[in-house]
Protein backbone atom coordinates (compact mmCIF):
# COMPACT_ATOMS: atom_id res chain seq x y z
CA UNK A 1 0.00 0.00 0.00
CA UNK A 2 1.25 3.45 -0.83
CA UNK A 3 0.98 6.47 1.48
CA UNK A 4 -2.07 7.86 -0.35
CA UNK A 5 -3.97 4.57 0.05
CA UNK A 6 -3.03 4.32 3.73
CA UNK A 7 -4.16 7.91 4.35
CA UNK A 8 -7.40 7.23 2.47
CA UNK A 9 -8.00 4.05 4.49
CA UNK A 10 -7.34 5.79 7.81
CA UNK A 11 -9.83 8.58 7.02
CA UNK A 12 -12.42 6.13 5.73
CA UNK A 13 -12.02 3.82 8.73
CA UNK A 14 -12.37 6.73 11.18
CA UNK A 15 -15.65 7.74 9.55
CA UNK A 16 -16.95 4.16 9.40
CA UNK A 17 -16.02 3.48 13.04
CA UNK A 18 -17.65 6.70 14.24
CA UNK A 19 -20.74 6.17 12.06
CA UNK A 20 -21.18 2.63 13.33
CA UNK A 21 -20.55 3.61 16.96
CA UNK A 22 -23.02 6.51 16.87
CA UNK A 23 -25.80 4.70 15.02
CA UNK A 24 -25.39 1.64 17.25
CA UNK A 25 -25.51 3.84 20.37
CA UNK A 26 -28.45 6.04 19.38
CA UNK A 27 -30.64 3.41 17.73
CA UNK A 28 -29.82 0.90 20.48
CA UNK A 29 -30.51 3.54 23.13
CA UNK A 30 -33.85 4.41 21.58
CA UNK A 31 -34.97 0.78 21.47
CA UNK A 32 -33.59 0.13 24.97
CA UNK A 33 -35.33 3.07 26.64
CA UNK A 34 -38.62 2.48 24.85
CA UNK A 35 -38.57 -1.19 25.93
CA UNK A 36 -38.53 -2.35 22.31
CA UNK A 37 -35.00 -3.77 22.45
CA UNK A 38 -34.90 -7.54 21.97
CA UNK A 39 -33.23 -8.23 25.34
CA UNK A 40 -35.31 -5.70 27.29
CA UNK A 41 -38.54 -6.94 25.75
CA UNK A 42 -37.95 -10.57 26.67
CA UNK A 43 -36.53 -9.76 30.10
CA UNK A 44 -39.78 -7.91 30.83
CA UNK A 45 -42.12 -10.29 28.94
CA UNK A 46 -40.82 -13.81 29.48
CA UNK A 47 -42.36 -16.81 27.80
CA UNK A 48 -41.11 -20.37 28.03
CA UNK A 49 -39.15 -20.58 24.77
CA UNK A 50 -37.76 -17.04 25.00
CA UNK A 51 -36.72 -17.65 28.61
CA UNK A 52 -34.62 -20.65 27.56
CA UNK A 53 -33.09 -18.61 24.73
CA UNK A 54 -32.45 -15.62 27.01
CA UNK A 55 -30.46 -17.79 29.44
CA UNK A 56 -27.62 -17.57 26.92
CA UNK A 57 -27.46 -13.79 27.23
CA UNK A 58 -25.80 -11.78 29.98
CA UNK A 59 -28.16 -9.83 32.25
CA UNK A 60 -28.69 -6.20 31.27
CA UNK A 61 -26.90 -5.16 34.48
CA UNK A 62 -23.67 -6.91 33.42
CA UNK A 63 -20.52 -4.84 33.00
CA UNK A 64 -20.10 -6.54 29.62
CA UNK A 65 -23.42 -5.04 28.52
CA UNK A 66 -22.27 -1.61 29.72
CA UNK A 67 -19.07 -2.11 27.72
CA UNK A 68 -21.03 -3.14 24.62
CA UNK A 69 -20.68 0.24 22.87
CA UNK A 70 -16.90 0.09 23.30
CA UNK A 71 -16.73 -3.21 21.42
CA UNK A 72 -18.45 -1.47 18.51
CA UNK A 73 -15.13 0.24 17.82
CA UNK A 74 -13.78 -3.17 16.81
CA UNK A 75 -16.86 -3.97 14.70
CA UNK A 76 -16.56 -0.56 13.02
CA UNK A 77 -12.95 -1.32 12.11
CA UNK A 78 -13.98 -4.72 10.72
CA UNK A 79 -16.67 -3.00 8.62
CA UNK A 80 -14.09 -0.46 7.39
CA UNK A 81 -11.67 -3.22 6.40
CA UNK A 82 -14.42 -5.08 4.52
CA UNK A 83 -15.93 -2.01 2.83
CA UNK A 84 -12.77 -0.10 1.91
CA UNK A 85 -12.02 -1.96 -1.34
CA UNK A 86 -15.62 -1.42 -2.47
CA UNK A 87 -16.20 2.11 -1.14
CA UNK A 88 -16.34 3.74 -4.57
CA UNK A 89 -19.21 1.47 -5.58
CA UNK A 90 -21.34 2.95 -2.76
CA UNK A 91 -20.05 6.48 -2.89
CA UNK A 92 -20.27 7.07 -6.63
CA UNK A 93 -23.85 5.89 -7.07
CA UNK A 94 -26.93 8.03 -6.59
CA UNK A 95 -28.49 5.54 -4.16
CA UNK A 96 -25.19 4.30 -2.74
CA UNK A 97 -26.51 4.12 0.81
CA UNK A 98 -29.30 1.80 -0.41
CA UNK A 99 -26.77 -0.53 -2.05
CA UNK A 100 -24.76 -0.61 1.17
CA UNK A 101 -27.89 -1.25 3.23
CA UNK A 102 -28.91 -3.99 0.81
CA UNK A 103 -25.56 -5.65 1.39
CA UNK A 104 -26.19 -5.61 5.16
CA UNK A 105 -29.72 -6.91 4.67
CA UNK A 106 -28.57 -9.81 2.51
CA UNK A 107 -25.35 -10.86 4.23
CA UNK A 108 -25.67 -9.78 7.86
CA UNK A 109 -29.38 -9.76 8.70
CA UNK A 110 -31.41 -12.19 6.59
CA UNK A 111 -28.63 -14.61 5.62
CA UNK A 112 -25.83 -14.61 8.21
CA UNK A 113 -23.68 -17.69 8.74
CA UNK A 114 -25.59 -18.73 11.86
CA UNK A 115 -29.21 -18.96 13.01
CA UNK A 116 -29.65 -15.49 14.49
CA UNK A 117 -33.08 -14.03 15.31
CA UNK A 118 -34.78 -12.60 12.24
CA UNK A 119 -32.68 -14.56 9.77
CA UNK A 120 -33.71 -17.32 7.38
CA UNK A 121 -31.39 -19.70 9.25
CA UNK A 122 -32.99 -18.66 12.56
CA UNK A 123 -36.49 -19.32 11.27
CA UNK A 124 -35.55 -22.71 9.82
CA UNK A 125 -33.15 -24.15 12.39
CA UNK A 126 -34.47 -22.87 15.72
CA UNK A 127 -37.72 -23.51 17.50
CA UNK A 128 -37.98 -19.89 18.58
CA UNK A 129 -41.40 -18.34 18.05
CA UNK A 130 -41.84 -16.16 14.97
CA UNK A 131 -42.61 -13.24 17.30
CA UNK A 132 -39.11 -13.46 18.73
CA UNK A 133 -37.66 -13.20 15.22
CA UNK A 134 -39.91 -10.25 14.36
CA UNK A 135 -39.13 -8.32 17.54
CA UNK A 136 -35.41 -8.47 16.78
CA UNK A 137 -35.70 -6.99 13.28
CA UNK A 138 -36.76 -3.32 13.67
CA UNK A 139 -33.71 -2.30 15.70
CA UNK A 140 -31.31 -4.12 13.39
CA UNK A 141 -32.98 -2.76 10.25
CA UNK A 142 -33.01 0.82 11.52
CA UNK A 143 -29.41 0.75 12.77
CA UNK A 144 -28.00 -0.65 9.52
CA UNK A 145 -30.10 1.80 7.50
CA UNK A 146 -28.84 4.74 9.58
CA UNK A 147 -25.27 3.46 9.36
CA UNK A 148 -25.42 2.99 5.58
CA UNK A 149 -26.91 6.43 5.04
CA UNK A 150 -24.44 8.15 7.38
CA UNK A 151 -21.36 6.49 5.87
CA UNK A 152 -22.28 7.41 2.30
CA UNK A 153 -23.46 10.91 3.23
CA UNK A 154 -20.29 11.56 5.22
CA UNK A 155 -18.14 10.34 2.33
CA UNK A 156 -19.90 12.90 0.11
CA UNK A 157 -19.45 15.70 2.69
CA UNK A 158 -16.10 15.15 4.40
CA UNK A 159 -15.79 18.80 5.42
CA UNK A 160 -15.68 20.16 8.95
CA UNK A 161 -19.41 20.98 9.06
CA UNK A 162 -20.26 17.29 9.46
CA UNK A 163 -17.00 15.87 10.77
CA UNK A 164 -16.53 18.09 13.82
CA UNK A 165 -20.03 17.65 15.34
CA UNK A 166 -19.97 13.89 14.76
CA UNK A 167 -16.47 13.58 16.21
CA UNK A 168 -17.42 15.66 19.27
CA UNK A 169 -20.54 13.59 19.94
CA UNK A 170 -18.49 10.41 19.42
CA UNK A 171 -15.82 11.50 21.92
CA UNK A 172 -18.42 12.53 24.53
CA UNK A 173 -20.27 9.20 24.25
CA UNK A 174 -17.00 7.28 24.23
CA UNK A 175 -15.90 8.98 27.46
CA UNK A 176 -19.33 8.40 29.02
CA UNK A 177 -19.17 4.71 28.02
CA UNK A 178 -15.71 4.31 29.53
CA UNK A 179 -16.80 6.05 32.74
CA UNK A 180 -19.94 3.88 32.86
CA UNK A 181 -17.83 0.73 32.71
CA UNK A 182 -15.39 2.02 35.33
CA UNK A 183 -18.14 3.11 37.70
CA UNK A 184 -20.37 0.10 36.95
Amino acid sequence: MDKKTIKSFLGFSERVIIAHFLTYFFVGGFFYFTGLNFLVYFENNPDSIATVYMQHFRPLSSTWILAGPLFQLIRGLIFALALFPFRRFFIERKWGWAYLWGLFLALAIFSPAGPSPGSIEGLVYTNLPVMLHLIALPEILLQTLAFSWLVVTWEHHKGKKLTIPLAVVFIIILIMSILGVIMG
